[in-house]
């Protein structure tokens, strides 16, 4: 009310030609004021041209209505997303989504097909070998590690099976987390996991901790499988997608080759292993599954030279990330096809509106334990 009556008052009374003139409603307000001179202004006027509108609280600390409604205006959208209903921002972030669709197809047809795909083709192909390779080893084992310990029927069957299962809670798990995480980060961590327990299996002795370690190296065998193949597609246009992906699955094949050949030329020669007393055994066996788990390490270092998928960037509403790997593959392809000066004409990419669903605990809140609790099965929860 403050505000609309300094208004209202700088409204009545406007200044013309050197006087103040009043409005005719029948009000008194004074006789007519004389008119001022240039150098008798009030001092509230100093430093402002003559076109520029003074207002009047300007000089008193009180904020102009009209820069009110504009910081009004400013909190607006974020109000409103407070307060829509759900199922709205979900409906506006789909309808964003399709729009992302069509416009990262055609950004990744600029992009080319060229050094940089056949590059990402071979260092997928290399960890979708590794998981080939690790599948194969149990059966190549099975005929010398029986031996060494003692398995009986029960035994050899449940070391085939505990692989296949590690497979299944990995691909739900790893898989899911990709979407969460990135297909990079989860590749890496499914990687890590299938190298370090496939070598740690190879010098353990004893049936149940080797059984443990096949178990855990085969979620980090079911967590790649998944993450291959979207990673792979995101750099892929629509034209090449289906062909390179069904090349990518002879790296499959290829691990079987690569497990069969190692097996061949190591396992039949005995005297390649080494023993320490009468209790630990490093039989030729054991060297093979250490051989089979280079692939892995092999492919795990060779990921972390290869950028993120530039699509699950954009979903997430990293926009500035997405953009400078799409110019790098851009230009990583110009290059190789000799047209350096090409430009990446993209300028701006659509990205859908973000829905948090993240509950995050204040460092105040309960004890550490409590707070990675929440996080981690609120995160389990979404995926």
């Amino acid at each position: 009310d403050g505000y609309r009556n300094t208004n209202q008052v700088s409204d009545d009374y406007r200044y013309q030609d050197g006087n103040y003139d009043a409005p005719n409603d029948g009000y008194y307000r004074g006789g007519d004021e004389p008119a001022q001179e240039e150098d008798a202004q009030s001092d509230v006027t100093e430093g402002h041209d003559e076109d520029d509108e003074v207002y009047e609280g300007e000089y008193q600390g009180i904020p102009h209505p009209d820069d009110i409604k504009e910081k009004q205006k400013k909190r607006a959208p974020a109000m409103d997303d407070e307060y829509r209903d759900r199922a709205d921002l979900m409906a506006e972030r789909m309808e964003d989504e399709e729009q992302l669709a069509h416009q990262y197809e055609n950004i990744i047809e600029e992009c080319g097909h060229g050094r940089f795909q056949w590059t990402l083709f071979f260092v997928l192909g290399l960890a979708l070998m590794a998981d080939g390779v690790e599948v194969f080893v149990v059966g190549f084992v099975l005929p010398s590690a029986e031996k060494d310990m003692c398995l009986s029927s029960s035994n050899k069957g449940m070391l085939g099976l505990i692989v296949y299962l590690g497979m299944m809670v990995g691909a739900v798990l790893l898989g899911g987390l990709a979407d969460k995480l990135g297909r990079k980060q989860c590749l890496i961590i499914s990687l890590a996991i299938n190298a370090a327990f496939a070598f740690l299996s190879s010098f353990v002795q004893g049936y149940g901790f080797f059984l443990f370690c096949r178990l855990i190296s085969g979620l980090g065998i079911g967590g790649t499988l998944p993450i291959v193949f979207p990673y792979f597609s995101e750099f892929l246009s629509r034209e090449k997608r289906g062909e390179h992906l069904s090349w990518l699955c002879m790296f499959w094949m290829i691990g079987g080759i690569y497990a069969s050949a190692m097996a061949w030329s190591i396992i039949p020669h005995y005297g390649w292993g080494f023993s320490m007393g009468t209790k630990y055994h490093f039989h030729s066996w054991r060297v093979f599954v250490l051989v089979c788990a280079l692939p892995c390490i092999a492919s795990l270092v060779a990921l972390k030279f290869m950028p993120e998928s530039p699509r699950f960037l954009l979903e997430i509403g990293k926009h500035d990330e997405a953009w400078m790997i799409l110019k790098q593959v851009h230009d990583t392809n110009m290059r190789a096809k000799g047209e350096p000066e090409r430009v990446f004409t993209v300028s701006y990419i659509k990205t859908p509106k973000q829905v948090d669903e993240f509950i995050e605990i204040q460092s105040s809140t309960g004890t550490w334990y409590q707070r990675w609790l929440v996080r981690i099965t609120t995160t389990l929860k979404q995926v």
